[in-house]
């Protein structure tokens, strides 16, 4: 574990790839275009990439250092989605370090971005925020991995307040906040109306394990992470597929390792599948 000065604390990985599963990209069908644009680069400050439009198709792609994380787009017929349809409880960037997170909140103060709530979970750090389309966003900071406490296969996750003041303390002589170079999407926690089903969906198609349950939700990961995918039934109104022209996430765009690969899917190149929510899950080979 790497410690630096003001209890700034590094995630001990090995590589960017060290789980052999990582998320690329998410993509969001929006109805205003523009307002979400804007509210994810005052957000995260990420750089615009491509922005393209063709008959009524319109997208817009956000990242950093050429590497895409958010594409919005809009064929100009959504509309918001309604409370009972199912798509993602929220999507989760991970910042490098717990500076960064401190560097973020101070952003949001000074943008005037409401946050939802907070949460110190053990093993990593948060803050919870919506999007102006009621998408659920997450944006936390790992501890180091050799802190975290685990009981026989399970990982112990607490929630409790986090130390808001320390945050806004070590972060204080970093200057204005922008999207770090190595800021991924780090979890992804899904909604759905069948929770049995969805856990298995994860475990089979992809040879995850439970690494920590609550009541009406189960988190899943491969190789030890304190979880890649969350999935919860907390809201029993939530019962059908998100309409093809409501706003959410349709796709998400993962890379695997090739033990992993080979393992799960017995392939090469590129594999699509639907999860039982409806969300397209893009996978790709990653051999680095």
């Amino acid at each position: 574990m790497l410690i630096l000065k003001n209890g700034d604390i590094f995630m001990n990985r090995k590589n960017e790839n060290e789980y052999g599963f990582n998320f690329e990209t998410v993509v969001l069908r929006v109805k205003n275009i523009k307002k979400m644009k804007d509210f994810y680069l005052k957000l995260l400050k990420m750089d615009i990439l491509k922005e393209n439009r063709e008959k009524e198709k319109e997208t817009v792609v956000l990242g950093v250092n050429k590497r895409e994380i958010i594409k919005l787009v809009s064929y100009g017929n959504e509309n918001i989605k309604e409370n009972n349809e199912i798509n993602v409880y929220h999507v989760a960037y991970l910042l490098p370090s717990r500076k960064d997170l401190g560097n973020f909140l101070k952003n949001c103060i000074k943008e005037n971005i409401k946050i939802d709530g907070t949460g110190d979970h053990s093993v990593s750090e948060a803050i919870y925020l919506t999007d102006p389309e009621a998408n659920g966003i997450e944006v936390y900071a790992d501890r180091d991995s050799n802190t975290w406490k685990w009981d026989r296969n399970y990982v112990i996750m607490g929630t409790t307040a986090v130390n808001i003041k320390e945050l806004l303390e070590i972060s204080q002589e970093i200057s204005e906040f922008k999207i770090p170079e190595n800021t991924k999407i780090g979890h992804i926690h899904m909604e759905t109306s069948d929770l049995e089903k969805e856990k298995n969906f994860y475990m089979e198609k992809f040879g995850m394990e439970i690494v920590s349950c609550i009541p009406g939700a189960y988190f899943v990961s491969i190789n030890k992470y304190h979880h890649h995918f969350g999935i919860n039934r907390w809201n029993s109104k939530r019962k059908i597929i998100k309409k093809e022209n409501s706003t959410g996430i349709e796709e998400i765009y993962i890379s695997v390792n090739r033990e992993i690969y080979d393992k799960v899917f017995l392939e090469s190149g590129k594999f699509e599948i639907k999860t039982p929510n409806g969300i397209k899950l893009i996978i790709h080979l990653n051999e680095k």
